[in-house]
């Protein structure tokens, strides 16, 4: 795996984790029920963004 590929996947994972981690503190105090949901779905978007960038594999020539 390239590094850049490395460095995205990272970014894709931490950015996912403290979405979702917003989002279940957002419902814990309370927040709007839309702002907890577009939290933790946002953050599962990027979670599966990182799993296509993980499985991608180039093909070889």
């Amino acid at each position: 795996m390239t590094k850049t590929r490395k460095t995205l996947l990272i970014a894709f994972l931490l950015l996912s984790f403290i979405l979702v981690g917003v989002g279940s503190y957002a419902k814990a105090e309370h927040w709007n029920h839309t702002d907890c949901c577009s939290f933790v779905l946002a953050g599962l978007i990027f979670g599966i963004g990182a799993l296509v960038i993980a499985m991608w594999r180039p093909k070889l020539k």
